[in-house]
């Protein structure tokens, strides 16, 4: 699938499913399985079950009723508290002084007869709490953080959902709907056999995805003084580049043994529900995207600190400016009280 395309293509359907209001959203399935049928027939990712897209605060009404007909029950938030709007953040933490990021920061949204779970992936920890250090860490890609997979235990409920007989479908989000929530899709892929480098085809579409709202997003960066990250560092972070999907899945399969043992060791998941979460994942339905054939990245090194951290940049650049604005205003003028 070619991720190329100009800017006057309209997108691919599927994967891509046009919803009013919403963008980077896609079914993850269709793709081939390398377990054929019984008779010989390849298998393919069950599609109508697992979405993933950008949040969904800017939703139309025609958007909704898009929304729904795809018979969506769950919809998975995966962003840092910093990325919600005021209200939404913990009574501890003062309200945010406007800045470019306002737009961005969208309303939560209610959907009739669908279900929002909120799961902070990253946390506080995702973020340093010294402006200069927060300064060199997202200039320069390199900081201590908590990774996502080191944190994935937060995402069991996503796992446990899919590991029920007949579940209903999902939507997974974070803000763009690109890093965090492709590490979740990786997950799933590699569970079922889908190899790396189709993996990291899937989280190239994203480039696709967000072609028109990237431009917007990176320009509006580049107008705000408290970072000083140039224009080709900030559009090079837009970027998905597949390199760091197959990377990760390195990560994955040398640190902690695959998927199925990241979800048996870590996340605590029993053989059982592995087992029925990779049989509901996969359908003997013929493929929608034929297996591709797979090419190697040569002598592709890249550390694990960078593969996580180049991933996740641009979300830590958000939370870098929601937090900055939470420093310019006044503690006195806010005295909440603490609890969760």
């Amino acid at each position: 699938m070619p991720s190329d395309m100009s800017q006057d293509e309209p997108l691919p359907v599927p994967p891509f499913v046009p919803i009013e209001g919403l963008v980077n959203v896609r079914d993850i399935g269709g793709y081939e399985v390398p377990a054929p049928t019984k008779d010989g027939r390849p298998c393919s990712v069950r599609r109508g079950l697992v979405y993933r897209g950008s949040e969904p605060g800017r939703i139309t009404p025609d958007g909704r009723a898009a929304f729904k007909a795809l018979g969506i029950k769950k919809v998975y938030d995966i962003r840092t508290e910093e990325e919600l709007p005021p209200k939404e953040m913990k009574p501890a933490n003062p309200p945010q002084a406007k800045s470019f990021l306002a737009e961005w920061q969208s309303p939560i949204v209610e959907i009739e007869g669908v279900e929002r779970i909120y799961l902070d992936v990253l946390g506080d920890s995702s973020v340093p709490k010294d402006r200069e250090a927060r300064a060199q860490a997202y200039q320069e890609l390199k900081k201590d953080s908590t990774e996502v997979l080191d944190r994935g235990a937060i995402l069991k409920p996503i796992f446990e959902h899919l590991a029920k007989p007949h579940p209903e479908p999902i939507y997974l989000h974070c803000t763009a709907g690109k890093d965090r929530t492709g590490t979740i899709i990786m997950l799933l892929l590699r569970l079922v056999g889908i190899s790396p480098e189709t993996a990291a085809e899937e989280y190239e579409l994203t480039n696709l995805g967000l072609r028109e709202e990237a431009p917007r997003l990176v320009e509006k960066m580049l107008k705000a003084p408290e970072m000083s990250i140039d224009a080709e560092t900030l559009k090079n972070i837009m970027v998905a580049k597949r390199e760091y999907i197959v990377a990760l899945c390195k990560v994955l399969d040398e640190e902690y043994g695959g998927a199925e043992q990241y979800l048996r060791s870590y996340l605590k998941m029993s053989a059982v529900d592995v087992q029925a979460m990779r049989h509901t994942l996969v359908t003997d339905e013929p493929p929608v995207f034929p297996k591709r054939q797979e090419t190697h990245t040569g002598g592709l090194t890249i550390s694990r600190g960078h593969v996580i951290l180049t991933l996740f940049a641009f979300t830590a650049i958000i939370v870098v400016w929601l937090v900055h604005d939470r420093f310019i205003v006044s503690e006195t003028a806010y005295q909440i009280p603490k609890n969760d």
